[in-house]
C-alpha cells in the first residue's frame, strides 16, 4: 500500500471512529465537500495541511483527537477520546528496550515515559492487526491492568500481556468465564480469525503513547 492509500485509509478510520459510517453525513456535518474528501478518502489526491487541519478541528468538535502528522504521515497521536489523550499518569522507575538502544532519541523517550509512569509497558507492534491505527514496527506504550482491573481497559486498543509472557496489541473486549476476546480492527486482512476468543491474559494496557520512526 503506497503512502496515499495509507493516508486514506487513516482518514477513514478516524471518520468512523468519530461515529460517522457515511462519507456524506460527516460532509454534511463538518460543511465539507463531498467531492473533496472523496478524493482524500480514495487516494485520489493527497490530503494538505489545510485539509487535515479542518478534519482534525471537525473531529474535535464531536470528542475525538487526533494529530495533523497521524492523519499525514501515520505518526504521532492516533483517533482517541479528548479523555484518553488527558489521563493522568503516576510515578515508577524506569526502564528501556534493550533491541532498540540503537535508536537514541526513541530509546530516551521510553526511557522517560516509564520512569514517570507506574505500571508502564513498552512494546512494538508485531502485526497489522490494528492496522491503520498501529502499525507493524511501531512503539507504543500504555499503563497496564491486572486482576479485577482489567475491566477498565475494556473496548480499548492496548498492549496485552498473554499468559506465557508474550505481549501483542488488539482491541479487548470481555469473554466468558474470566477470558477475553481479542480483536483484530484491520479490515483489509484477509487472513482469519478476526479475533481470537476465550483468551486468557495476564495483563492489558490501553495505548495512550505511540511514536512511529521510518527506518
Amino acid at each position: 500500500m503506497d503512502a496515499r492509500k495509507k493516508t486514506a485509509e487513516r482518514i477513514k478510520a478516524a471518520r468512523s471512529m468519530a461515529g460517522f459510517a457515511e462519507r456524506k453525513a460527516f460532509c454534511l456535518k463538518f460543511n465539507l465537500p463531498l467531492a473533496t474528501l472523496e478524493a482524500w478518502e480514495r487516494g485520489k489526491n493527497p490530503l494538505t495541511l489545510k485539509g487535515a487541519k479542518r478534519i482534525i478541528e471537525a473531529l474535535k468538535s464531536v470528542n475525538i483527537y487526533c494529530s495533523e502528522t497521524w492523519l499525514m504521515e501515520g505518526k504521532g497521536f492516533s483517533p482517541r477520546t479528548l479523555d484518553e489523550v488527558s489521563v493522568e499518569l503516576d510515578l515508577s522507575a524506569p526502564h528501556t528496550l534493550s533491541s532498540i538502544e540503537d535508536n537514541l532519541r526513541i530509546a530516551k523517550e521510553i526511557s522517560t515515559f516509564k520512569t514517570l509512569n507506574e505500571g508502564a509497558i513498552v512494546t512494538i507492534v508485531s502485526d497489522s492487526g490494528l492496522s491503520p491505527f498501529f502499525e507493524e514496527g511501531d512503539y507504543v506504550g500504555g499503563i497496564k491492568y491486572t486482576g479485577a482491573s482489567l475491566d477498565k481497559a475494556l473496548e480499548k486498543r492496548c498492549i496485552v500481556e498473554l499468559m506465557g509472557g508474550a505481549m501483542i496489541v488488539r482491541l479487548l473486549i470481555k469473554g466468558a468465564h474470566g477470558t477475553y476476546t481479542l480483536q483484530r480492527t484491520n479490515s483489509a486482512l484477509k487472513v482469519p480469525p478476526q479475533a481470537e476468543e476465550n483468551i486468557a491474559i495476564l495483563s492489558a494496557a490501553p495505548i495512550i503513547w505511540h511514536r512511529s520512526f521510518l527506518q
